[in-house]
């Protein structure tokens, strides 16, 4: 019996935090498309980063004032997003494979 609730509270668990990551993603995407750029990319900073791909989008320029000032170019805070979400991605891949060991 307690093994069986032990696994229905695993499995509830994990349907509301992909419900939760779907919502953060929805919202991302809406944001991102008022801002003038890719919904699907808003959708993928909202679902794979949750609340720091929140902050990304919210603090992201329109992208008429970035083309502006950028001229084609990618600025500084891009490159400062880009290693913070590859060095993300590098420490959950780190946790994972330490947890399989």
């Amino acid at each position: 019996m307690r093994c069986s609730m032990k696994g229905e509270i695993r499995k509830m668990s994990t349907i509301v935090s992909f419900i939760i990551l779907i919502g953060m993603g929805i919202i991302c995407a809406v944001i991102h498309k008022n801002k003038g750029y890719s919904p699907v990319a808003g959708f993928c900073w909202g679902f794979f980063f949750s609340i720091i791909g929140l902050i990304i989008v919210l603090l992201e320029r329109n992208k008429e004032e970035q083309m502006a000032a950028d001229k084609g170019g990618l600025s500084m805070a891009q490159w400062l997003l880009i290693f913070l979400g590859v060095g993300i991605i590098l420490i959950v891949i780190f946790f994972i494979v330490m947890s399989l060991m």
